[in-house]
């Protein structure tokens, strides 16, 4: 059956033959042939029977079929998976590695098979770091934003090792932090763009990867000595002072004075959402809320929508809150969580505003005083309810405030039981159940 199906296309075939012979080599029958009978083996799944089929092919017509180049690094890599020595196994990773290079040479797409093959060199090749630092980087630098998220991954992981090997001085903590902040850019504008889609997983998962990997990098010192040594060479670089800005503030190192130097800038140079929000919080860390306010309510309006919409609603909120308007911060809130599912962080801030009016929101009647506790718990409960990450927050501030819910003697007198809905005033304006402890 396999004879005959090999016969059929080679029959198939025979009158273009001539027109061929560039693309199926000097012997293009000998070619056909064996792409035919690699590919059935590799159906079945096969290897070790497709690997000398595969061989051939590969070796006497090279330029055939980028197909076969695809197949042949899965073909390959179980070679190496399966081979008997550690001397067999490091000849198959050299032809694994050769693979990618005569794809490169019959079919380019440069950028794309570098960061494939420096992904395997990484794991197949560990007594080849340098080599492979440079395939990556080479990567990264072609491809820029349309970097694949394992190549992303790698090339971290790589400068990481190569910059612990006290004998190499190629790669250093700024290398390391500067490719963790354009590496994150990158995989922002992938994530955006394959929203709802497979590979948007593939990207949020790198995030969390490079974030781990480059995190003994990512403290305040060297974020700050970083931003500080690079700024007058860097202050024209927009992309700089984005990716620079967001860092600072994603590990809380916000209120250095480069970070308010770099807001200044952002915001003069090109307004935007974006830096109308790092504005805002360098006027919420210099005490200037109503500032705070307006620039966070800036970036709302400037923002094209998207995930990051939410995080200005916080903030947002978050101003509102130092400024003393509960009532406008609580809608905020409440829009951010809109935006964004599974988003725990507003229930927590409307719960710790409710806590907090304890004393402004009091009267004559000692239940409903402390009722407020009970309310601002349904939010704890609500925010770890939907998002694990809040979890131990909601739980610390529940254990707080539960010391000081209103007793049965408390609520005696105005005949409140357990399971009876309590109505608090104030600004709060809602409801909530009294639970007796």
């Amino acid at each position: 059956m396999m004879t005959r199906r090999i016969l059929f296309t080679i029959l198939f075939l025979g009158g273009t033959l001539v027109y061929g012979q560039e693309k199926y080599g000097a012997d293009s029958i000998k070619c056909i042939t064996n792409l035919s009978l690699y590919r059935d083996y590799y159906k079945q799944k096969a290897y070790d029977d497709a690997y000398k089929y595969w061989k051939v092919a590969y070796t006497i017509c090279p330029a055939s079929s980028e197909r076969m180049y695809s197949d042949g690094i899965n073909i390959v890599k179980n070679k190496i998976t399966t081979a008997a020595t550690k001397e067999t196994q490091k000849a198959y990773v050299d032809t694994l590695l050769m693979v990618y290079d005569q794809r490169i040479v019959n079919f380019g797409k440069e950028g794309y098979n570098l960061g494939r093959k420096g992904t395997d060199m990484l794991r197949y090749a560990p007594d080849r770091r340098e080599e492979t630092y440079q395939v990556l980087k080479k990567s990264i630098e072609l491809q820029g934003d349309l970097s694949g998220a394992a190549a992303i991954v790698s090339y971290l992981s790589v400068m990481v090792e190569m910059e612990e090997n006290e004998e190499n001085a190629s790669v250093t903590e700024d290398d390391v932090v500067e490719a963790f902040t354009r590496s994150s850019a990158y995989i922002a504008k992938n994530i955006a763009k394959y929203e709802g889609q497979k590979s948007q997983e593939y990207y949020i998962k790198a995030q969390e990867s490079i974030e781990n990997i480059a995190s003994p990098y990512l403290n305040c010192d060297i974020l700050v000595k970083m931003a500080n040594d690079n700024f007058e060479s860097k202050k024209e670089d927009a992309g700089w002072l984005e990716r620079t800005a967001d860092l600072l503030d994603k590990k809380k190192c916000s209120d250095a004075p480069i970070f308010f130097k770099i807001a200044k800038k952002m915001h003069a140079d090109n307004p935007s959402a974006v830096s109308a929000e790092k504005m805002g919080i360098m006027s919420l860390r210099n005490k200037q809320y109503s500032e705070a306010v307006d620039f966070f309510k800036q970036a709302i309006e400037m923002a094209d929508g998207g995930d990051k919409l939410a995080d200005y609603y916080v903030e947002l909120a978050q101003a509102q809150i130092s400024s003393g308007s509960y009532s406008a911060a609580r809608s905020s809130a409440r829009k951010a969580a809109e935006l964004r599912s599974g988003f725990g962080l507003p229930y927590i801030l409307i719960g710790d505003m409710i806590a907090s009016s304890s004393s402004s929101c009091s009267s004559d009647d000692q239940c409903k005083n402390k009722a407020i506790y009970w309310l601002a718990t349904d939010y704890y409960l609500k925010a770890k309810s939907i998002d694990g990450s809040m979890s131990e927050t909601a739980n610390q501030k529940i254990a707080t405030y539960k010391k000081y819910y209103p007793t049965k003697e408390d609520c005696f007198f105005g005949g409140t039981k357990e399971g009876d809905s309590v109505e608090i005033g104030c600004w709060i304006g809602e409801s909530t159940k009294a639970r007796f402890n």
